[in-house]
């Protein structure tokens, strides 16, 4: 009894044997063409659908861009005035707009230190070989900390390394005249960071840095983007603001002749799918006349197909 006990244990099970000598047996599906009709045209009604959604929605988001790098060239501080053509309803998002600058290339995207970043104290400029070539703060063209501290040019930056050193540091005071009387519009850098990204910042010792890490601004920028003209969010405006004009007082601390690039500032609004994007619509809808012209082209085939079997 215990002999046959083990006998049969030792037998694999039929799915065990089925599968090591691949004779499981797997559905796979026969198309035809009404089920290929019935797909396609599936296809064409949600992304024709989704596509005009998109457009619809993304045509009642206000949007305009205002270059200043030409207009305040060669001053450390401008008065820029700007005409916003329409109102705009809080929340509205301020960005700022770089052209022709690759911060996807491989050795700046390596160039800091995560442990630094993280808060971790004691890292010497041994510990800091991610940050080359911008390590010590000689390197990275400091001498005062945020507090004033006079810093040494052989200790290590707080923080180090290309991405820092390369941080956008412009400045904008936007105010508006009502009745001869100025008024400042409140932008905020609350919020204006990933959460995610939140954590994984903390400051280490403020007399020996010479800029503050946890700075939504600062988390903003170390986020590299991937296409050499992108806009980075500076604040969120959580007033409306009237069409008419604006003026916006610069602080042109950002070279952007160096490499041959543009600067730009960015009013926007959001909705439900976020911010302005006509590629996304556009690209529903192509998709959704590609499967239209498929569904037609298989309605014809049947058909056809019919009238020939009809006249045999």
């Amino acid at each position: 009894m215990e002999s046959s006990q083990q006998q049969d244990q030792k037998q694999p099970s039929s799915i065990g044997q089925a599968i090591k000598q691949q004779v499981l047996k797997a559905w796979q599906p026969v198309p035809t063409i009404n089920s290929t009709i019935i797909l396609f045209a599936i296809l064409s009604v949600y992304f024709l659908s989704m596509g005009i959604v998109l457009n619809v929605y993304s045509g009642e988001i206000n949007q305009q861009s205002f270059r200043y790098d030409a207009y305040c060239q060669g001053y450390p501080v401008c008065e820029f005035p700007i005409a916003l053509d329409t109102d705009y309803k809080a929340p509205i998002y301020f960005y700022y707009q770089l052209d022709n600058f690759y911060q996807n290339q491989r050795r700046y995207i390596t160039s800091k230190s995560v442990e630094q970043l993280s808060g971790q104290q004691g890292l010497g400029v041994g510990d800091l070989s991610t940050c080359y070539p911008v390590i010590t703060n000689g390197q990275m063209g400091k001498n005062l900390s945020i507090n004033a501290t006079p810093l040494s040019s052989n200790d290590p930056a707080i923080p180090c390394g290309l991405i820092a050193q390369s941080y956008f540091n412009d400045t904008f005071n936007i105010t508006y005249e009502v009745n001869d009387e100025v008024t400042n519009v409140t932008v905020s850098n609350e919020g204006i960071a990933w959460p995610t990204d939140l954590g994984l910042y903390a400051n280490t010792n403020i007399s020996q840095q010479w800029l503050n890490v946890t700075d939504e601004r600062f988390i903003v920028w170390m986020r590299v983007a991937a296409m050499p003209n992108f806009r980075k969010l500076w604040g969120i405006i959580n007033q409306d603001l009237q069409q008419g004009r604006y003026t916006i007082v610069i602080e042109n601390n950002y070279n952007s002749s160096a490499y041959g690039g543009k600067k730009f500032i960015v009013f926007s609004t959001t909705n439900q799918f976020g911010g302005k994007n006509e590629f996304l619509s556009v690209a529903y809808i192509c998709v959704g006349v590609a499967s239209s012209l498929v569904t037609i082209a298989f309605c014809l085939k049947k058909y056809f197909s019919r009238v020939d079997h009809k006249k045999l």
